[in-house]
């Protein structure tokens, strides 16, 4: 059987074990599983080192945070399933994964919903943030101990470059498994293809798929960069990803440590700000060095065609147009 990079990658993480940071922790001290699914050099590690650093200060060495990177406790959907049943205690995971789960989560796959990424942070950082919170509290039964930076999503090619609108015309494109990202790019008139993502490097490389989409600091990180030579600052998507805790797991803790959680989340949130606005402006300075072309294609056309995508969905999303209009009011 061949392995995926994303695989060979996953069983070098797990035979050196998983990142256990380097706090005083207490001999009897609990040790908590957070799980993700990017490389050990990413804003989600990051998130994660800051936010173990803060708890076992906030607990006086209690608890101790144990980082596996890279999909070493499954994929996303999978990681959500044994934070749900209590098997792993916390994930870091992107807001489609978890659709399924919290339908109303599919009003975030609207395309050119932000305008930025600061944009974006803001309005998650407001009413939108805590409404959804409570919506994944309730449908999914996890605590949400902060929202990071939304992620650019920006589409890159392995042979045709995109300059227009027309050239997006039957482009095999890796997409995102959510119906707002099949039905955005359908309506930009690509062929969206549904993949998991630890199946995009081999299809990029046997030319099962044409590009995808992903963020600049993810293009480099998962060596997307070996097979592309195009990238397009498209800004179709702004991927929101939370830290969350599981209930069954939540329920067992007293008050005063999930205080401790809680603020912790508070300390490590706006570092993955940082990391993400940092990581993101190195990663299109590398394209330069590396000999990618980074393209920016006028975006008129492209929200004209996708003006209309949201309706297709909003009537099937719990309160769809009340939480899609709510987004809207509160990008100002």
């Amino acid at each position: 059987m061949q392995l995926t990079r994303r695989q060979m990658v996953r069983l070098t993480g797990a035979a050196a074990g998983a990142t256990l940071l380097p706090v005083a922790a207490r001999a009897d001290a609990v040790k908590i599983k957070i799980g993700h699914t990017l490389a050990p050099e990413s804003e989600y590690q990051k998130w994660c080192q800051r936010f173990g650093e803060a708890l076992t200060k906030n607990t006086n060495g209690r608890y101790v945070l144990e980082i596996y990177n890279t999909s070493q406790l499954g994929g996303e959907i999978q990681m959500i399933q044994a934070v749900r049943a209590g098997t792993q205690e916390m994930l870091i995971t992107s807001q489609p994964a978890l659709e399924a789960t919290v339908k109303s989560l599919e009003v975030f796959s609207t395309p050119f919903l932000f305008d930025s990424i600061d944009q974006g942070n803001r309005v998650m950082a407001g009413k939108v943030g805590q409404t959804f919170n409570d919506i994944i509290a309730r449908d999914a039964g996890m605590i949400s101990l902060g929202w990071g930076s939304v992620q650019e999503r920006n589409i890159f090619t392995t042979s045709k470059p995109v300059r227009t609108l027309a050239d997006m015309q039957g482009l095999k494109l890796r997409i995102i498994q959510s119906p707002g990202y099949v039905e955005a790019y359908r309506a930009l008139g690509a062929n969206p293809t549904p993949m998991a993502y630890n199946q995009l490097y081999l299809a990029l490389k046997e030319k099962v798929v044409d590009g995808a989409d992903t963020s600049p600091d993810q293009f480099f990180m998962d060596k997307f960069s070996e097979l592309s030579k195009y990238y397009h600052l498209t800004h179709v998507h702004y991927l929101p990803a939370g830290m969350y805790v599981g209930k069954t797991f939540w329920d067992t803790l007293d008050t005063n440590t999930k205080d401790a959680f809680v603020n912790a989340g508070k300390v490590a949130t706006p570092y993955n700000h940082q990391v993400y606005a940092a990581d993101y402006k190195a990663g299109l300075a590398k394209m330069q060095t590396a000999g990618i072309e980074v393209i920016r294609p006028d975006l008129r056309d492209w929200k004209i065609a996708t003006k209309d995508v949201h309706q297709k969905f909003e009537d099937a999303v719990p309160n769809g147009k009340q939480l899609y209009t709510m987004v809207l009011e509160a990008r100002g």
